[in-house]
């Protein structure tokens, strides 16, 4: 069966199966039907010269109905067919976008939280519980260059603190020098006065009287010794720890490594503490070099004379509060503030790196505890530091 058009014939069984998608079978063999006996009434038109007008214009009218029908359905299925590509579309690009805005989010909160850690960090830096930051992303990215050059940073700082404490107690060696030489001095000088006076009269003194020389040499030498072994025992850099500490020992120890600079220095000290009071927990060494700071800065500050004096008592916070006071010209209002910041200092260029204090506010903190200061214009300064007392160290810390 064969359409005809402007371009030539088409044959409608090859637009069987696009015509059967839009209308019914049935409908689609009724024009079958019509084209054929349209078909019959042309065949006799040219053999008999005659044609029946009524039923050309019947089945003629039957295929147009079948096409109009046709077209319309054919649109109805296109108009649905680009509804559904429109909402497709737009149902895509919707979740396409909300994908992208839930993985956008994700990898929002996923940065954030791992930057949270580092604002954490540098607040556990500023009360020194400080622990490296554990990055576990899966991809590295921005974020874990900038949580590793943190780790990194701190971990610098740390060694450049250490170095700083280190320093500073060779310093303080150096303030308190000429009471180091002095005390050394009058030990070797007895020593060799006493080996002098053996030698010249050896043959002619009792064996008993040698001895007593002897052995004051044996006395003056493990004098000496003491002094250097103290010298060391402070001066040498070692691993922080921590154990049960008399804090009048710590004192104690603290005073013969400048008792001879006071001396020197026309100070009197003074030390009230009594053997009783409950143990510390804390570092030896370091809490050396928070009175060593003290002890120098006051001594400094007293070129003429003065009193230094240390008392220590029980307070009801769980803490031992250790008191240094001064007779020294006392801190101004005005600067009292500023005396534990890092690298502030009053005293002329060269004289002094304003790292003392700061360091003692460091080390204190460390130890969980803390230190106050108050002074009072041409009459002195108190130091009073803050260490809890053995079981008491995490409640401490915590507060």
């Amino acid at each position: 069966m064969m359409f005809w058009s402007c371009g030539g014939k088409v044959d409608v069984a090859l637009l069987a199966d696009d015509i059967l998608e839009v209308t019914e079978k049935q409908e689609f063999h009724d024009l079958l039907s019509s084209l054929r006996q349209y078909k019959e009434i042309f065949k006799k038109y040219s053999y008999s010269a005659k044609i029946d007008s009524d039923a050309v214009r019947a089945h003629g009218k039957a295929m147009v109905d079948f096409t109009k029908n046709l077209l319309g359905r054919k649109q109805a299925a296109i108009s649905a067919d680009l509804k559904w590509i429109h909402y497709s579309f737009v149902a895509i690009t919707g979740v396409f976008f909300f994908l992208m805005v839930f993985f956008f989010k994700l990898q929002v909160r996923n940065v954030l939280n791992r930057l949270a850690f580092v604002q954490k960090a540098t607040r556990d830096v500023i009360t020194d519980k400080f622990t490296p930051i554990v990055d576990n992303a899966k991809k590295k990215d921005e974020v874990s260059e900038l949580i590793l050059a943190f780790n990194k940073m701190i971990t610098e700082l740390d060694a450049r603190k250490e170095q700083l404490v280190q320093s500073r107690k060779l310093a303080a060696i150096g303030t308190f020098s000429s009471g180091i030489a002095h005390e050394l001095n009058n030990p070797l000088n007895n020593i060799s006065l006493s080996a002098d006076m053996l030698r010249e009269e050896y043959s002619s003194l009792p064996e008993s009287e040698a001895m007593e020389i002897i052995g004051d040499i044996i006395a003056q030498t493990e004098r000496a010794s003491l002094v250097v072994r103290n010298l060391l025992d402070f001066s040498r850099e070692k691993a922080p720890s921590s154990a049960p500490l008399n804090i009048k020992e710590v004192v104690d120890n603290t005073h013969k490594l400048i008792a001879n600079q006071l001396m020197i220095s026309a100070i009197w000290f003074e030390n009230y503490i009594h053997d009783n009071l409950p143990p510390i927990m804390g570092d030896m060494q370091k809490l050396q070099q928070v009175f060593i700071n003290l002890f120098v800065n006051s001594i400094q500050a007293m070129p003429q004379g003065g009193l230094i004096y240390v008392d220590a008592q029980v307070v009801p916070e769980g803490y031992l509060r250790i008191i240094v006071n001064d007779t020294g010209p006392g801190i101004p209002p005005d600067i009292i503030g500023h005396i534990f910041d890092p690298f502030y200092t009053t005293k002329e260029v060269g004289a002094g790196t304003g790292l003392g204090l700061s360091i003692v506010y460091g080390i204190i903190k460390k130890h969980g505890g803390y230190i106050e200061v108050k002074s009072t214009l041409n009459v002195g300064t108190t130091f009073s530091i803050y260490l809890p007392i053995v079981g008491n160290e995490i409640t401490a810390q915590a507060g």
